[in-house]
């Protein structure tokens, strides 16, 4: 779990938003650092929670694939054939982890068990 000292105004984009409202650890939190560091390894960029709210308020746009591919970093987007679904998983997942909503968010073992079902053979 986060810990709580020293967070109080922090501005990293690794800390739930609501975490900056409360002392009090809750394991969303770590939930949504796992969606933003798992939206980093795959799209090369760091996602603020401006960019974020921009994605969820147009719903549309968080289920196109072709919108969400275009953001998967360059060094695996050129083969990115062969690894399509799970590069869309991957980024569905980041995204879900890194709602802004900590009730929309699944817990850590709902990740893990989506992230265990993307077969393995996609990522070599």
């Amino acid at each position: 779990m986060a810990p709580a000292s020293g967070l109080l105004g922090c501005t990293s984009p690794y800390h739930a938003p609501e975490s900056m409202k409360s002392l009090k650890p809750n394991p969303k939190w770590d939930v949504y650092s796992f969606g933003i560091v798992l939206l980093e390894l795959i799209s090369g960029k760091v996602f603020s929670e401006r960019e974020l709210g921009q994605w969820y308020a147009d719903s549309s746009t968080i289920e196109d694939e072709t919108s969400i591919l275009r953001l998967a970093d360059m060094s695996i987007r050129t083969d990115i054939d062969g690894r399509r679904d799970a590069t869309l998983a991957c980024f569905k997942l980041g995204f879900s982890c890194a709602s802004l909503n900590p009730q929309k968010r699944p817990s850590m073992k709902e990740a893990l068990q989506i992230l265990e079902k993307i077969p393995s053979s996609s990522f070599q």
